[in-house]
């Protein structure tokens, strides 16, 4: 689970797009911030996660479906990262979902739709906007706080400490320590918080807490009920919140969220890397001119990498072609100039192939510039593949190369070597120029493999390795564990740790019972869990589960037990319903912690207006746990949806209940 999810600016009971931070109390006296920028208006919002270079967007409703940019703007410097995509659609936009995020699992990188190749480091004062069509929707400026640090002083005291930028107003402010194991003791929920203001019981009990500003830094005081509570809040994540405005209902817009020990970078496979961990971009446009005793060599400098280490200047190669014993001869030149734009090298480059880089305080560029380079702006690297791919075979088997780029040129080893070395192809690898050959009593191979576009861009070098010898059915899954329910039991296992000589086809799961027939299932290849109907209740059953290949069933797992039984119905109760235009509110009880209720409007089987709200575990001295749903969008906010039924996943019920409005 990543740390938004556990600390996040939204949870699956709060529809509301804006973040809603709950416990403050701000004095009618004190006006709000003067918003720096275009700061959006809820329902919409723009959340700036700057310790991730995470950015999420929420609303913007009238805009579900549309193309959207956002990019992150430096005073003085202007964009240092972009990305354009698509918004959710209207429907996921109402249930309270991101519009769109940016740097975070299932959202864009940094740099979709053609933006700058870099993931920017966000710092305060930047400035990040919602563009449609070209034109700004909103924008917020990401703001400058940040946790310092936690103590226990007691055994039951916390303290969090933090610094404040000038442009932040102490009012808009929150002190946040996000640790699910909080929902074990006595807080009986996953974060605590603490808002301006002195010590102060929290609204449901379990703590207290008060934060305190002084001369740019900010003091969070938490006093718990016990030690072990203490201890398990300091291990939790500590994030400092504050936002450019705030409504007369508590949305809270333009927010920055400040997450203590976070990294910046990627946030996700395939993004591309931070300003700092990117070399200089190579130059365009290379010419060469054989001048008998000398050549002359001119380039076009390149575009900066925004946010990057300057370019400090050029080095200009000429390379043998071949190698020797596996090495290449080159001659060269350095310019420490990072306007320069062409340089000489000695004597004739016939038969060599000239490189030219740019060099920074990171390292060179690469791929390198080549001689009849143009300023295409392509900079995408192919991608390259092997067929059949890597595994076991029994036989010579051929192997096929290609790559997605017309006109690329492959280069590949079989001893292991890297075919790809200072951004051009190793001295020991091979043109690529028919199917390869591998004979099984040569004994097990390592293909490494590249691929060259035109531009000069280089795929990733890939690896499959290839072995050869007789057949192999798989080895017993792994961790095998069975959960009973009604008439039917859950299997969950891992997978073997030898799969055989070929690759799984499938899995079979057999529950056998002391006298009578056994119940048999079988589940795919990928699989690592199955529903197992069809058992007698109150009856003890044997499960084992049987990986298979095209060898035929390996071995059986360790056997593990269970008895199906009728499963208890929790009992759900409301202990407060309120509604509003844009609020609705309802409480209660349930005698199953982790259940997952479901509500739907005017009947049973009406329509639903909110789904997996979980019961909470039951607080120090209280029987039953508790669940609470909000929402401020959607059908239900704007419109009261009594009567209201509630369902539970452990089959429970309440309906119907009355929502009195105001």
């Amino acid at each position: 689970m990543s740390k938004f999810a556990r600390g996040g600016g939204r949870g699956k009971r709060t529809a509301a797009a804006g973040l809603v931070i709950s416990g403050m109390v701000i004095s009618a006296s004190m006006a709000p911030v003067t918003a720096q920028a275009a700061v959006p208006v809820f329902p919409d919002n723009i959340t700036i996660f700057p310790d991730r270079d995470f950015v999420s967007i929420d609303g913007f409703s009238g805009h579900a479906g549309e193309q959207v940019t956002v990019e992150v703007r430096r005073p003085g410097i202007g964009v240092v990262g972009s990305a354009t995509g698509t918004m959710a659609a209207a429907a996921s936009i109402a249930a309270g979902n991101p519009a769109i995020e940016i740097n975070h699992p299932g959202g864009l990188c940094w740099g979709a739709g053609g933006g700058p190749q870099v993931t920017p480091d966000i710092r305060a004062g930047d400035v990040v906007s919602v563009k449609f069509g070209g034109t700004v929707a909103a924008d917020a400026t990401t703001l400058d706080l940040g946790v310092t640090g936690g103590t226990l002083t007691t055994p039951t005291t916390l303290v969090v400490q933090g610094r404040l930028g000038p442009r932040v107003d102490p009012a808009f402010l929150e002190q946040r320590i996000v640790e699910p194991a909080l929902r074990n003791t006595a807080v009986a929920r996953r974060d605590v918080r603490a808002a301006p203001g002195p010590l102060t019981n929290a609204p449901k009990g379990g703590y207290a807490s008060g934060l305190r500003v002084a001369d740019g830094e900010f003091t969070a005081t938490y006093e718990f009920l016990d030690a072990d509570t203490a201890a398990t809040a300091a291990g939790g994540l500590y994030m400092a919140t504050s936002w450019q405005d705030q409504d007369s209902d508590g949305n809270t817009q333009g927010v920055t969220i400040s997450e203590f020990g976070e990294v910046g970078g990627p946030g996700m496979g395939g993004c591309p890397p931070g300003p700092s961990q990117q070399g200089p971009a190579s130059p365009t446009d290379v010419e060469v001119h054989d001048q008998g005793d000398s050549t002359s060599v001119s380039w076009t400098p390149p575009q900066p990498v925004p946010g990057a280490a300057p370019i400090l200047g050029y080095t200009v190669r000429a390379v043998d072609q071949l190698s020797r014993n596996s090495v290449q001869g080159e001659v060269g030149v350095r310019v420490n100039d990072p306007e320069a734009t062409s340089a000489t090298l000695p004597g004739s480059v016939d038969g060599k192939r000239v490189e030219v880089r740019s060099f920074g305080e990171t390292g060179e560029s690469w791929p390198p510039a080549l001689r009849g380079n143009t300023p295409s702006g392509d900079t995408t690297p192919p991608t390259v593949t092997a067929k059949p791919a890597g595994g076991f075979y029994t036989g010579d088997t051929q192997v096929t190369l290609s790559a997605d780029e017309t006109g690329s040129e492959i280069y590949y080893t079989l001893d292991g070597s890297d075919p790809l070395e200072a951004g051009t192809a190793g001295p020991a690898a091979t043109l690529y120029t028919g199917p390869i050959e591998l004979t099984a009593s040569d004994g097990p191979k390592t293909l490494r493999y590249v691929a060259f576009d035109p531009a000069g861009n280089a795929s990733q070098a890939r690896m499959e390795k290839y072995t050869f010898g007789s057949t192999r059915a798989p080895s017993a899954p792994q961790g095998v564990t069975v959960q009973g329910s009604d008439a039917s039991a859950t299997v969950r296992w891992s997978a073997p740790e030898d799969p055989g000589t070929s690759p799984l086809t499938g899995y079979e799961i057999t529950a056998t019972p002391a006298s009578g027939t056994p119940v048999t299932a079988t589940a795919g290849p990928s699989a690592s869990s199955l529903l197992l109907t069809g058992l007698t209740n109150d009856t003890k059953y044997t499960v084992t589960v049987v990986a298979v290949n095209a060898v035929g069933r390996g071995a059986a797992s360790t056997p593990a037990d269970v008895t199906p039984k009728v499963p208890a119905v929790d009992k759900i109760a409301i202990t407060l319903a309120k509604w509003k235009s844009g609020d609705l509110r309802l409480d209660g009880t349930g005698s199953v912690p982790g259940a997952s209720l479901t509500f739907r409007s005017g009947s049973p089987t009406g329509p639903v207006f909110a789904t997996d709200v979980i019961v909470q575990p039951a607080a120090a001295g209280a029987v039953n746990g508790t669940w609470s749903l909000r929402l401020r969008t959607g059908s239900a906010a704007t419109s009261n949806p009594s009567p209201v039924h509630i369902s539970s996943d452990k089959g429970g019920t309440l309906g119907p209940v009355t929502v009195p409005n105001g």
